[in-house]
């Protein structure tokens, strides 16, 4: 009998490998900018240019962002479950 199976495909392929690192790179580019973003607030606020009041708001945008972003995360990564 002739096996007529076609063998399958690896599962690292350089264009796997490019698409991981190009989001490795966005990732981390990303972590530079929050890390930044961080960092000019605090010296901002050691500086004495920001009062407490616009610091406070700073903080609560940016805790409503994550918890936004963790909501919105939620439904998509179990919707991409269910389609893979």
């Amino acid at each position: 009998m002739i096996d007529l199976t076609i063998p399958p495909r690896p599962w690292l392929t350089r264009t796997r490998l490019y698409h991981v690192v190009g989001w490795g790179i966005r990732i981390y580019v990303a972590c530079l900018l929050v890390v930044g973003l961080y960092s000019v607030l605090w010296l901002a606020e050691v500086a004495g240019y920001l009062d407490q009041r616009t610091l406070a708001v700073i903080w609560l945008a940016v805790a409503g962002m994550g918890s936004t972003f963790l909501v919105l995360l939620v439904p998509l990564y179990y919707s991409s479950r269910l389609r893979s």
